[in-house]
């Protein structure tokens, strides 16, 4: 009886493990052969990968810029419950939570983006730009 085991020389450990198997079935070590990898998996695996390389040479990934995101409308909803406008001069400083004289998107520590842009995005409202010059009820100050 042939027991045919792949990788049965890879390691010593693997081939010790391989003859307790052996003398538990009854089966002489000498019968067992060993099956190489297959030259077909390796012809497939390099096939693929020099398509894969082919892949990112010709077209390389675009680069997401803040530019590329929507701005946020008044009338979303996450902007509603979050009381956003897109002037702030229009909020009452008295129904503000934190009543600071001059409170913006551009002073805001949860904005991002370069300074001086009109739109940048906002951490509140991932994927969307707000307007610099706008307002929620999140806003906190810069440290």
């Amino acid at each position: 009886m042939k027991i045919r085991l792949r990788y049965a020389s890879i390691l010593s450990v693997n081939s010790i493990k391989i003859r307790l198997a052996c003398r538990r079935t009854g089966t002489d070590f000498k019968n067992v052969k060993e099956i190489p990898l297959s030259k077909i998996a390796r012809r497939q695996f390099m096939q693929l990968s020099a398509v894969a390389a082919a892949g990112l040479v010709v077209s390389p990934g675009k680069e997401a810029k803040a530019q590329d995101m929507p701005r946020i409308e008044e009338s979303d909803p996450v902007a509603q419950s979050l009381k956003y406008v897109h002037d702030a001069s229009t909020v009452d400083p008295a129904s503000r939570a934190n009543p600071a004289a001059d409170q913006t998107c551009a002073n805001c520590a949860l904005i991002q983006g370069a300074e001086g842009d009109e739109w940048r995005p906002c951490q509140i409202f991932p994927g969307k730009l707000v307007a610099n010059g706008g307002w929620c009820s999140v806003w906190a100050p810069k440290a």
